[in-house]
């Protein structure tokens, strides 16, 4: 049996026990590959063997992809989502540039908004008035640039993020940490509804996924991965948002923050992004100029 390289790595992270770390190492394994169109049993050995996985891993990744179950677990999620895959010319660009992107990815929507300009937007669940106020001070004008908001439709910073987008008829993807046929909070179902219709949300996550505690940070990466900049709204000194402003100072991306008072909780993490180095956001153009730097006259 021989496998197209989309086919593989729509199979690759559905077999169990095949996590980031293996899924990663095959990617870079084929683009080390240009001349290689298919993947069957003996190129299959082939790559363990050239990534020196162990016989047991190995064992574990062969026999499972070639099988039925398998093949059948992605008709069914290709019945109710698109699918990018590594491979993919339609796969964003940046995202492919990162260090451990997802090999596949499940989407609900117009996928071409992967092609705009991107801002993640990411901060706190429980937002104070402060950000409320400088949310809808700062990201209208953004919005209208046709800057596409990306976030996590987590409760706080990220819904206000995604409904900004809407209010002002602009673009805005949501990537989650479930499969597409769930809704985490499912306060936000109607929300989550009106992105897969009119925006875009994605999953690396087949459908039937119910969430899990580890999905979320591997969710971040690829906000952060998407985006050229990424916008921290209000975040307390361990907040999971600046793991999502850590991922983008990794990948070598922009990282903007608003600054807030001294003695509010919720502002020590953004405060603390700022004197690390951080741009300070005080008003729509210096995110902007920041996210549309290689279009500005």
């Amino acid at each position: 049996m021989q496998l197209t390289l989309r086919d593989f790595f729509m199979r690759l992270p559905l077999i169990s026990g095949i996590g980031l770390k293996t899924t990663t190492a095959c990617w870079r394994w084929v683009e080390c590959q240009p001349e290689l169109t298919q993947i069957g049993p003996t190129t299959l050995a082939r790559l363990c063997q050239e990534m020196a996985l162990p016989p047991k891993k190995a064992d574990h990744l062969q026999h499972p992809l070639f099988s039925t179950a398998i093949g059948e677990q992605v008709t069914t999620n290709l019945t109710h989502t698109g699918c990018l895959t590594i491979v993919d010319a339609g796969y964003p660009q940046p995202l492919r540039e990162t260090f451990a992107p997802p090999v596949a990815l499940y989407f609900l929507g117009d996928v071409r908004l992967v092609h705009a300009p991107q801002l993640a937007v990411v901060g706190s669940r429980k937002p104070s008035p402060y950000a409320l106020a400088a949310m809808r001070l700062l990201l209208p004008n953004v919005v209208q640039k046709r800057i596409c908001l990306v976030s996590g439709l987590a409760q706080g910073v990220d819904t206000l993020a995604h409904q900004a987008a809407l209010a002002y008829r602009g673009r805005t993807i949501a990537v989650i940490g479930t499969g597409l046929d769930q809704c985490y909070p499912a306060t936000n179902r109607s929300l989550m509804r009106e992105l897969c219709q009119s925006q875009l949300v994605f999953s690396e996550y087949p459908w039937g996924t119910h969430g899990a505690r580890h999905h979320f940070p591997e969710r971040n990466r690829i906000i952060a991965g998407l985006a050229s900049s990424t916008l921290v709204v209000e975040a307390a000194h361990h907040s999971g948002s600046l793991i999502t402003a850590n991922i983008a100072l990794q990948e070598n991306r922009n990282v903007l923050a608003i600054p807030g008072a001294v003695n509010n909780p919720n502002s020590v993490g953004t405060n603390e992004l700022i004197l690390a180095g951080a741009k300070p956001i005080l008003k729509p153009e210096h995110i902007i100029e920041e996210v549309l730097v290689d279009n500005l006259p």
